[in-house]
């Protein structure tokens, strides 16, 4: 059994979509205008730069660092009421720490609403390490360097390593980094987009 187990957050340990998408609506409301596309065009995973070009096809960097501020402002002082790991997944993390397995979490979020979800969660200290594409001063990381510096750092063999995500985006960081991948069909992604990942997970799994 591979020891060093890394998770995605967003839609693989918790459901986190009801606060993002508050946040969203907060920041399309900032900037003084409207977006009808927004229900049918939204969806939670990708990030926000590709979110926004999604969303509004004037978009341009200047309008995305604006919602990118005002997401922020209302994301990170909301205190992220409606967000919940899913049932089982504590359950699940137990299991891999009696087996003596080390447990961290590789994200797109950004490092500080990471912490505060990480505290908010109880979860601060009982994983071994969270990481964050921002958390390194000057860089912004793909997935897939985010998990090659802390598997370098930390001395892990990629072959003793998971990556355990629910979009395609985090299949193919893990599978770049060397990394064997799990893809959850219980998050944002869809299960063809996970069809590329070693095993695929579904929730019936947790709840026999």
């Amino acid at each position: 059994m591979r020891k060093h187990w890394f998770f995605d957050f967003d839609g693989t340990l918790c459901d986190t979509e009801a606060d993002i998408k508050a946040a969203w609506r907060a920041a399309i409301r900032g900037l003084g205008r409207e977006c009808p596309r927004f229900d049918a065009v939204y969806r939670t995973g990708p990030t926000l730069d590709q979110v926004a070009y999604e969303l509004f096809d004037d978009a341009t960097p200047e309008l995305v660092e604006r919602i990118r501020a005002l997401f922020r402002v209302s994301y990170d002082a909301g205190g992220f009421p409606l967000t919940r790991p899913y049932p089982w997944v504590q359950g699940w993390l137990d299991a891999l720490k009696a087996d003596g397995c080390s447990i961290y979490v590789a994200t797109n979020k950004r490092f500080s609403p990471m912490g505060a979800l990480m505290r908010k969660m109880g979860w601060e200290t009982f994983f071994d390490g969270y990481y964050s594409f921002d958390m390194f001063e000057g860089e912004r990381l793909k997935k897939s360097e985010l998990l090659t510096r802390v598997m370098q750092d930390r001395a892990i063999a990629s072959t003793d390593a998971v990556m355990v995500g629910d979009t395609r985006g985090d299949v193919e960081a893990g599978r770049a980094a060397g990394l064997y991948t799990i893809g959850c069909t219980w998050g944002y992604g869809t299960r063809e987009e996970l069809e590329g990942a070693d095993e695929i997970y579904d929730a019936g799994r947790f709840q026999k």
